[in-house]
């Protein structure tokens, strides 16, 4: 999670979440192709006009989603049910109710990843897990918990890359990938512990108890921009759902 410089960037983190999953929990409602086809494309519109996307980033980010788009509609259309047949051979048999099916299962599952990725592509993780603290409430200690584990994930990649490249120095083949998974996750795990050690002493040593009684060096709160851009974006997806049928 890394923001850039657009408008949604600068908007409060929980705030934009409760946006999406709110969008997100009326795709679950929609049973109509066409329908989550354009709310699927409102968050196309959003990414590029207000979170700064580019064609070429949604291209390459959405590319891999579109094999899950064609392989969930096939098997949701090709052994469907229903009255209207449109195309049948062998075992397969596509329906027009079958196709429906399919095609508003597929966009909901790319609408998903759609608004997933106009979160996570427009928000820096601190002010998130800060968000989470002052807005919902959530306890600093696993707020601070959960910052430290996704600062260790890059740590571990290229930890991971460093012993690869050691033990290829040494002439290793990595010939069984279980015995590859064991020979790299115990020293990781190990090294893991030790480090989360390390982070929880330093941080009890610099007075940190766990208490929401403390001060913060980054606040988040939630402003006017906040609230438009939740009830613009409900009231866009009740207003597609009501008058476009």
């Amino acid at each position: 999670m890394k923001a850039n410089h657009s408008f949604l960037a600068s908007l409060n983190p929980s705030c934009k979440l409760l946006s999406h999953f709110l969008v997100m929990f009326l795709l679950m409602t929609i049973s109509n192709p066409k329908l989550t086809f354009l709310i699927w494309l409102l968050a196309v519109l959003i990414g590029i006009f207000l979170g700064g996307w580019r064609i070429t980033y949604l291209f390459k980010r959405l590319l891999p989603y579109l094999g899950f788009f064609i392989l969930v509609f096939w098997m949701m259309a090709a052994f469907g049910e229903g009255g209207k047949t449109i195309w049948q051979w062998a075992w397969f048999h596509i329906t027009e109710e079958s196709m429906n099916h399919g095609l508003t299962i597929a966009l909901r599952m790319l609408g998903f990843v759609t608004y997933g990725l106009l979160f996570t592509s427009t928000t820096d993780l601190t002010l998130f897990i800060m968000s989470l603290i002052h807005q919902c409430k959530l306890s600093p200690k696993w707020a601070y918990g959960l910052l430290a584990g996704f600062r260790f994930i890059p740590l571990f990649q290229s930890e991971l890359n460093q012993m690869k490249t050691a033990h290829k120095i040494r002439g290793y083949k990595q010939n069984n990938s279980w015995k590859a998974f064991m020979r790299y996750s115990l020293p990781l795990f190990t090294q893991g512990i030790r480090k989360s050690e390390r982070i929880a002493i330093a941080m009890e040593a610099r007075g940190f108890t766990g208490t929401r009684d403390r001060t913060y060096y980054q606040t988040t709160k939630i402003l006017t921009k906040d609230l438009v851009y939740l009830f613009s974006l409900f009231i866009v997806v009740l207003g597609i759902l009501i008058f476009i049928k």
